[in-house]
């Protein structure tokens, strides 16, 4: 029995690891502004996109969501607040299989999904990725660090996500082989570890999915110069983030414009879990 519950689980792995949101699932046709954009993935899988413009904007942002949600939900979660916090354009997309897009998500497959969104924000924005803010919430961490680490960002926003998608995967799995077994693994500890992006990460102590401490992990991994911690005490994996995140993104973009001459290391931990949320 145990023998056929391993199998069972190996031969799901990819429902497991991507619970996929369809096009069925939030409201895709907002009242805010937005485009609706086309594009495809390296191996041509035809993806889905929204863009939001910001009158006014001074930076290009692209935002990698988490495996439960899609675009239409992704940004009316945070991708609104991230426009008008970092005064940014947004991009968000679909991994294939999400939404409208098509495919089946698997690792490599995402991560390609990752970089041909980067392409489409870089030639929209005309500028090189370096310009550009990454933004990975959950397993969209894994995307957003390997972008940043192999194509360069102006800095990166990193919510809740995890050193490695084996960490996790183990703790619910107790009882099962995962490190032998698993194929999405999403090394991003190892990844970070050659990435010198600015860097904002931002956790909840109470996450029972993604443990703070593989959150933590992957922020020491990072030798960033420029770098901070947000511990969100009492915060869950799916609860909204006290208005005091939001302060702290804005300040940390304006510490990213005001390099070289400024550099910040410092560790932000926030202990107010019953301020105001947003």
């Amino acid at each position: 029995m145990y023998l056929f519950l391993v199998v069972f689980v190996a031969i799901n792995e990819t429902s497991l690891v991507y619970p996929v949101s369809k096009a069925t699932r939030g409201d895709w046709d907002p009242e805010f502004e937005f485009e609706e954009i086309t594009f495809n993935s390296k191996d041509g899988t035809k993806l889905v996109g929204w863009y939001l413009p910001y009158p006014g904007a001074t930076e290009n942002a692209l935002l990698c969501h988490g495996n439960g949600e899609n675009v239409a939900q992704a940004a009316m979660h945070y991708g609104l607040k991230f426009q008008t916090t970092l005064n940014a354009n947004i991009f968000l997309f679909d991994y294939r299989g999400y939404g409208k897009s098509q495919g089946e998500p698997f690792e490599q497959g995402v991560l390609e999904d990752a970089q041909a969104a980067m392409e489409w924000l870089c030639a929209k924005a005309n500028c090189e990725p370096n310009q550009i803010i990454v933004v990975g919430h959950s397993i969209g961490g894994g995307p957003a660090v390997h972008l940043a680490s192999t194509q360069g960002a102006k800095a990166m926003f990193l919510q809740r996500t995890f050193a490695s998608l084996v960490e996790p995967a183990a703790r619910v799995c107790w009882f099962m082989p995962v490190d032998y077994i698993m194929r999405n693994r999403y090394p991003s500890a190892e990844r970070i570890s050659n990435c010198d992006v600015p860097l904002h990460q931002s956790h909840g102590d109470h996450d029972t999915l993604v443990p703070i401490g593989s959150g933590r992990k992957l922020f020491e991994a990072s030798p960033a110069k420029l770098k901070k911690f947000f511990t969100n005490l009492g915060g869950t994996h799916w609860g909204r983030l006290p208005l005091r995140y939001w302060d702290e993104v804005r300040q940390f973009i304006a510490d990213v414009n005001e390099l070289p001459q400024h550099r910040n290391t410092d560790t932000v931990e926030v202990d107010q879990p019953t301020e105001a949320f947003e």
